[in-house]
This record gives structure tokens, C-alpha cells and sequence, in this order.
């Protein structure tokens, strides 16, 4: 028997527990779609007690040789690190001699200081419980690169996988047969999901039983479970619902549901890939929540260097947080783990739409980092009124009956009365009736809340952005409304708005015994709540690319079914993605996978409030991902340009290279060309046309002179450059900003 959950709201990636800086926090705050019931992230008072400290030597996945007689062990383009071949033990065994060197140190720096956790492969660091010394006393050690605080992070399909053009590869793995194809997409790939837990017992997961013993167990999911200083025993309650429906969009089974809104059969996007659990936030929203439902990015980093021992092939993140200084320490590990040959797809987060709101480790420069756009369906009732019809999604609200009745905008008395963030001040007009309410400024509840304080009998949230409604989630307080709530989209709310006007008795007729999957094409639209770029510290262009991770089915805990929302929805369906075409190739590089999604992605992601508008490259990246053009010929490393940021009078010039890849069997000659407006800072490349032998590189150079920064228009800049080689086109975007008015 399948099992639908009524409730959705799942934006959780990039949920901040310590400290945004405090532009980007000060920009979310006043834009009011940033709405979410449960992802704005306070400071903690005090530090969390643990200190990373990182040694100058290189990782081994990073290590390029020079040191005695060691090798090299960073693995060549299209090779994984052997944790345990003889040239990475050597290479460990010295950074083990280095680390007992600290130690040592740091018995008499910090007598109380405890060693905890150490590093290797991914980074070459011990993670020290403080017991009350101060970093500062760490820092002094000679062969000490950086200390840094162990922050807090949180975890952040029919109709998506279909977005994705994951059909196409599906047809091209069953030889022409899609059915066939798709039940053995990601064979042989190894995805490692670091979150929270993967319910093993759901039916999406069945067909993980590769022992045939009839359960799908730590054979066939191994799972490893991380939560440094906490009292209890956390393996008590694993897993959740967050980490099973990720690894359902990147895995989940051929399945077709016949009962609940949902019928039809789905799957993940690589159905036959072999799951990992690496559960970093053991019994998040199961009644056992370490540190608030939080994980130390230590923590995070152990699972991720784990990955790396255990061979993963693709290791999906879908959390996140503030990005610590340019030098954040989770970041450069998921550099190093891309570095060890593994492709790592991280959510952008949850804090947009605001400027420079992607975290970390997003902020990664090697990840493939995701933003979220809308998918093209939603779980809703009918409604009606005024001879058109449409739907509402529903959310965890108690639900509608079935109820024709007069409706009225709610008014608060505030600057932005219809959202009901207050008290409502025309409780006469809604008394009895359906409350309209805008989304916006507040959580569901305290609009849900207001209205019913006012007489309303029912409320009908306005989503406040183009697209499809998404279900309204409650934020857990008490007293929690009893009375019923649903969402409508724009277009519907502004509907009744002008029906109202036209006929003040105007009736909305709501049948909520009828909740089902309705679809509508209206997908590809960005998510209001998706974070964008450019990235803190270092300005690089994120996120990379874009992908559905709003209204998305999947599995839940004890074998349920949701709806979430949020870029760790996103992200997985990269991951998949990732995975299915490592399948096809097992000779790239991350740098190929990632240059295979982003450079071919689709550009038609629009605008959430002006939704016949392109959003941008610092929010959509390369676009959406479409893996019916996966067959690129050549790839790209980077995937973008970024010139960065300049200020004052300070010269706007800049130059990068960027390494050609022929993947193809045969040879390629491709042209070059740059976009730019007239009134752009000129930007070249070192040649209009590139020939490539099959398996060849080449360098590109990609130069941009603007003259003085005193001398532009303040603002963003950008265009990309397209690569056509014989009608097979790969688009790389480039970005600068140039703020004439600041101080070099």
C-alpha cells in the first residue's frame, strides 16, 4: 500500500546555523518572498567547541609530488585515488608523522586540547575539541597553515526526471528501449548520499536487494552514521525523511504507485546505481535532533573523505551553509575530493533571491552546484469561481471539504497588508468567510493564524511568484491553526482579487475530497528561494546549473510518499545525471561530467516575477540541465569565466584559461565566439578556431580589458562564449561587476 504524506515543506538545503555575512543576511530578510517556514539560520551563542586545523603538506588527492622521494598521488583526468595503493599509504604515513609532530606541539600550547578527527586524503587536518583554549594558541605551531572554527551545517519524480531529458539516455542505455534502458540506468556507478539517511526499508529501494535475500540491508546500502560530542546514541534513530528522498531522486527503483495523488510509474534518475549512506545528521526531523537538526562541517568532511576511501563515483550534498572566509575549509575538501577523480554535486541553497547568497560548500569552485527551478506538476484540489477553473496545493494545513463561500483579501494594517503577517485589521469583512492572503514576509502558520484569530473559515495563500503553487508547510508553533489552507498560483490569486473587485459577493467553490497530482507545464521557471551568485570572497560564477527541485515526489521515511521543495532537491537530480553519464563514459573526469552538464544545458530558465525574462547567469548558471544534448564533443575546464569584482579607478582587465577537451572519437574543429553587448568591456579569446585530435586538449585564453573601473557604469557584465563544432554548441558564460563607487 502506497502512503501520501500531506505535508511539504522540505527547503532545507543551505540552512545556516551560525553566521551569514551580514550583507547577504540583511538582503534576504528584506525581500518578501523569502517566506520559508523553517531555513533562516540565527547565530549561535558562543563557538561549537571544535577547531580545525590544517597543515601546510597538500592532501594526498591534491599532492602533485616534490616532497623527497614520495609520488605523486593526486590521480590523473579520469582516474579515481586508490586510498590504498602504495604510493598514497606512503604519502598518508608521512602527513601521519607530521600530524604526531603537532600533537606534540600542541601538548604544550594547549594542554587540555583534544584531537578528535584527522584528515588525509581530502584534507591534511586534525579537528581538535578546544575545552576552552583558544584557537589563537593552535595557530602559533610551526607547520600550522590555518585554524578555523568547526561550523554547523543543515541538509538544505515522474514529471522532473522528465525535465532533466534523462529519457534520452535512458533509450540510449536499453539500445532504443526506454523501459529497458532505465532499469539498468547507473549500473556499476557508486553514488554516495551524505545527508540524512537513507530508509533502506522503502519499496523505492527494492530492487537495492543485490544478495537476494529478500532485504535490502547494510550489504546492500552500507551506511556509516557521523555526530561528533553528542550525548546518546544517535544510531537509535538514523534516518529521516531528507536523505531518503534525495537518494530516491537520484535512485529510487522502477516503481508504479496505484494509490494516493500520485499514479503512475517513476523512478529515480539512475534507478540501477549503487547507494551510499553517509548520515551526517542522524535523526534529523525524527524526534532525535543533534545540535537543532545540525551537523559539524568536520563531521561533513569525514563523511566526505570516507566517500573518497570507499571509491564513490559521485557523491551528491545536499546541505549547506555560510561560506567561512575564502579559505572555508569544506569547501577546499570538496575541491580535493573532485581532485581524488569524485564528481561532487552540492545544493547552492535556500537563502535566495538575494545577491551572493550561495553557500557553502557550494561555493566550491570544482563542485557542480545547483540551483532549483520549478518542476511541472503539484499535488492540489480543484477550485473554481467565476466560470474558470483551476487548483491549489495543498500543503500539512487541515484540509478543505468540499465548500462553495464568499471570499475577502485579508488586510493586516501593515506596509504590506495582504500578506496577514499581523493582526488583521477588516476582521468584519473576513469574519465567515475564506481569507485571500499573498504570500510573503512571514511563515505559513502566522498568516493561517491571523486570519483565523479574524473569523476566516478557510484561507487561500497567493503564491508570489510565476508557477505553479507549492504546497504551504506549517512551521510547527503552537497554537497550530485548525482551520484549512491551500495555495493558488499568481495568476489564479490575482484572478480572484479581480473578481472580488468586480463583485464583492463573488463564491469560491473548493472541493478538498478530491487531492491529486495535477500537471501544467510550468516548469523551468527559477524558484524564488534558490540562492545566487556570485559566490562570497571569490566571485565565481555559481551556481553552475539548475535543475527542478520545486513540488518533487519521492520517497519519505517508513514508507511514505512527499512532495519537497529546495535545492537538495535539485541536486540530485544532477547527481543522477552524473551518474548516467559516467555509465556512458567511464573514461571522464569530473571536469568532463561537469562541462557535459553545464555548457550543453538548456537556456530556458526564466525569471520568478518576470517570467519572460532570462534571470541571469549568477542564478541560473549555464541553464537548466537537458541531458538530450549530452553528447558534447568537446569539454571545458572551468565551465565559466569569471573576471570578478573592481572598484574604484582600478584597471578592468583580466584573462583565464580554459583547457578544451576532445571526448569524441574523431577529430574536431570547432569556432569560437564571444557575446557581449556594445557597451560591454571587451573580451577576446586567443583564437576563433580550435582543431582537436580525438583525446587532445588545448588552451583557450579568454582576455577582457574595460579600461578604468572609474570610467564604467557600475553594475554586472556579462555574455558567454559559444563553441559550435559542427552544430554541436557548448555555451560558457562570463561575468564581471564593477562598482565604481567603492575604495580599491
Amino acid at each position: 500500500m502506497e502512503r501520501w504524506r500531506r505535508y511539504v515543506p522540505a527547503l532545507l538545503a543551505g540552512l545556516l546555523i551560525l553566521a551569514l555575512a551580514g550583507n547577504v543576511a540583511a538582503g534576504v530578510a528584506a525581500d518578501p518572498r523569502h517566506d520559508f517556514t523553517e531555513e533562516g539560520g540565527q547565530p549561535a551563542v558562543g563557538g561549537t567547541g571544535y577547531a580545525i586545523v590544517e597543515l601546510v603538506d597538500p592532501p594526498a588527492a591534491s599532492y602533485t609530488g616534490g616532497i623527497g622521494k614520495l609520488k605523486a598521488t593526486k590521480p590523473a583526468p579520469g582516474k579515481k585515488l586508490d586510498a590504498n595503493s602504495r604510493d598514497v599509504q606512503a604519502y598518508v604515513q608521512y602527513l601521519r608523522d607530521r600530524h604526531e609532530q603537532i600533537k606534540a606541539a600542541m601538548r604544550s600550547a594547549a594542554p587540555k586540547a583534544r584531537v578528535v578527527r584527522e584528515f588525509f586524503l581530502t584534507g591534511n587536518a586534525l579537528v581538535v575539541e578546544l575545552n576552552g583554549h583558544n584557537p589563537g594558541q593552535l595557530a602559533g605551531i610551526r607547520g600550522v597553515k590555518r585554524v578555523s572554527e568547526s561550523w554547523l551545517y543543515r541538509p538544505a519524480m515522474n514529471v522532473s526526471a522528465g525535465l532533466t531529458g534523462a529519457g534520452a539516455l535512458w533509450t540510449k542505455l536499453g539500445d532504443g528501449q526506454m523501459d529497458q534502458g532505465r532499469a539498468r540506468a547507473g549500473e556499476g556507478i557508486k553514488v554516495g548520499v551524505i545527508d540524512s539517511g537513507i530508509d533502506r526499508t522503502h519499496p523505492f529501494f527494492r530492487c537495492k536487494d543485490y544478495d537476494g535475500d529478500g532485504d535490502v540491508d547494510e550489504q546492500d546500502i552500507p551506511s556509516k552514521v557521523y555526530a561528533s560530542g553528542v550525548a546518546g546514541d544517535p544510531s537509535q534513530v538514523l534516518v529521516s525523511d531528507h536523505g531518503t528522498h534525495v537518494a530516491g531522486t537520484i535512485a529510487g527503483c522502477v516503481t508504479t504507485l496505484q494509490q494516493g495523488p500520485v499514479r503512475d510509474t517513476l523512478s529515480g534518475i539512475a534507478p540501477a546505481a549503487r547507494l551510499y549512506d553517509y548520515n551526517v545528521f542522524p535523526g534529523f526531523g525524527a524526534g532525535w535532533v543533534a545540535y537543532g537538526g545540525s551537523a559539524f562541517s568536520h563531521d561533513i568532511a569525514a563523511a566526505l573523505e570516507d566517500a573518497v576511501r570507499d571509491g564513490m563515483d559521485v557523491v551528491n550534498m545536499s546541505l549547506g551553509g555560510g561560506v567561512q572566509g575564502p579559505h572555508d575549509y569544506l569547501a577546499e575538501a570538496v575541491n580535493a575530493a573532485v581532485d581524488a577523480g569524485v564528481v561532487v554535486v552540492v545544493a547552492a541553497g535556500n537563502s535566495g533571491p538575494g545577491d551572493m547568497t550561495v553557500e557553502s560548500p557550494g561555493s566550491a569552485a570544482r563542485a557542480i552546484t545547483v540551483g532549483a527551478t520549478t518542476n511541472a506538476h503539484y499535488i492540489g484540489i480543484p477550485v473554481s469561481a467565476g466560470g474558470r477553473d483551476f487548483g491549489a496545493a495543498t500543503g500539512d494545513f487541515s484540509p478543505f471539504g468540499r465548500v462553495t463561500s464568499p471570499y475577502a483579501l485579508a488586510r493586516d494594517g501593515s506596509a504590506r497588508p495582504e500578506e496577514a503577517c499581523y493582526p488583521l485589521v477588516n476582521g468584519a469583512e473576513v469574519r465567515g468567510k475564506i481569507a485571500l492572503v499573498k504570500r510573503g514576509s512571514c511563515t505559513f502558520t502566522t498568516k493561517v493564524r491571523n486570519a483565523e484569530a479574524a473569523g476566516a473559515t478557510g484561507v487561500l495563500i497567493i503564491n508570489n511568484v510565476a508557477g505553479d503553487p507549492v504546497a504551504p508547510g506549517s512551521d510547527g508553533t503552537a497554537p497550530a491553526p485548525t482551520i484549512p489552507a491551500a495555495m493558488v498560483s499568481m495568476a489564479d490569486g490575482q484572478f480572484l482579487i479581480d473578481l472580488l473587485a468586480a463583485d464583492p459577493q463573488a463564491t469560491v467553490t473548493i472541493d478538498g475530497t478530491v487531492e491529486t497530482e495535477i500537471r501544467t507545464g510550468s516548469g523551468d521557471i527559477l524558484a524564488g528561494f534558490s540562492s545566487r551568485g556570485p559566490t562570497p570572497y571569490t566571485y565565481l560564477i555559481k551556481p553552475d546549473v539548475t535543475a527542478p527541485g520545486v513540488n518533487i515526489y519521492s520517497s519519505v521515511f517508513d514508507g511514505q510518499w512527499a512532495m519537497f521543495q529546495g535545492t537538495s532537491m535539485a541536486t540530485p537530480h544532477v547527481a543522477g545525471a552524473a551518474a548516467l553519464l559516467l555509465q556512458l563514459h567511464p573514461g571522464w573526469s569530473p571536469a568532463d561530467v561537469k562541462s557535459a552538464l553545464v555548457n550543453t544545458a538548456a537556456r530556458v530558465v526564466k525569471d520568478p516575477v518576470k517570467a519572460m525574462y532570462d534571470p541571469g547567469v549568477l542564478a541560473r548558471g549555464g541553464g537548466r540541465i537537458d541531458l538530450t544534448r549530452h553528447a558534447t564533443p568537446l569539454t571545458l575546464d572551468p565551465v565559466s569565466v569569471s573576471f570578478g569584482y573592481f572598484n574604484g579607478n582600478a584597471p578592468v582587465r583580466g584573462r583565464q584559461d580554459i583547457t578544451l577537451h576532445n571526448v569524441s572519437s574523431s577529430t574536431q574543429t570547432c569556432t569560437v565566439t564571444v557575446v557581449r553587448d556594445a557597451a560591454d568591456p571587451a573580451v577576446t579569446v586567443s583564437a576563433e578556431q580550435v582543431t582537436l585530435a580525438a583525446g587532445a586538449t588545448a588552451t583557450l585564453t579568454v582576455s577582457m580589458e574595460g579600461g578604468r573601473s572609474d570610467r564604467l557604469p557600475s553594475g554586472d557584465y556579462d555574455g558567454e562564449l559559444v563553441l559550435d563544432c559542427g552544430g554541436k554548441v557548448m555555451r560558457a558564460p562570463w561575468w564581471l561587476r564593477v562598482n565604481r563607487e567603492a575604495k580599491p
